[in-house]
């Protein structure tokens, strides 16, 4: 007969979902995961398969909490108006270190292929979901017919991207003012021919 876990398999992920978080695949070192989550070398291959696959669960977990903050961009009727929300709406406070999946997204050479394919997929939805909301704002003419809806999508992209890379070292304020000049640029769309 087995042992009893004398642990919660929740925790060990959240913890090692902060560590991967602020440190990244590479500068995660088995010791210190052994340290954060209070299991042995064994216990982690046991139950998570090593780092990696710790990782991925890490990950799995954190695009979950992730996935609450494209709310906005899903809502009916889609629109420009979902665009501006999900701007103004996203919670500096949940970037404290940045970008989890940003961040890991650098790191594609040493993160398991599979694992770094679901990272891909993530990120990919943020993209359908502006697209989607793009393509209903020019349908309403909010954005004029001749815009190239794949420059915005991918300006929007960068704009998501460089916004949770900047949080790091900002202010709440700081985003305010660059979703106000976003909200600008965007209004400017409906006039351009």
């Amino acid at each position: 007969m087995g042992r009893k876990k004398t642990y919660d398999r929740a925790d060990v992920l959240h913890r090692a979902m902060e560590l991967f978080w602020r440190k990244g695949f590479s500068g995660t070192h088995l010791q210190e995961l052994v340290e954060v989550t209070g299991l042995n070398r064994f216990g982690l291959y046991k139950e998570f398969g090593g780092k990696d696959g710790l990782f991925d669960e890490a990950m799995s977990l954190y695009l979950s909490k992730l996935a609450e903050t494209l709310k906005p961009l899903g809502r009916e009727p889609r629109g420009m108006g979902n665009i501006n929300a999900y701007f103004r709406e996203l919670e500096m406070e949940f970037f404290l270190h940045g970008c989890f999946l940003t961040n890991s997204l650098t790191e594609k050479n040493v993160i398991n292929s599979g694992t770094y394919q679901k990272m891909v997929i993530a990120y990919d939805g943020f993209q359908q979901l502006a697209r989607a909301n793009l393509e209903a704002a020019q349908a309403d003419g909010d954005i004029g017919p001749q815009v190239n809806l794949d420059a915005i999508q991918h300006f929007l992209a960068a704009l998501d991207l460089g916004i949770v890379v900047h949080s790091i070292n900002a202010e709440a304020s700081d985003k305010d003012r660059i979703v106000a000049l976003l909200e600008i640029f965007l209004n400017g769309l409906k006039e351009s021919k």
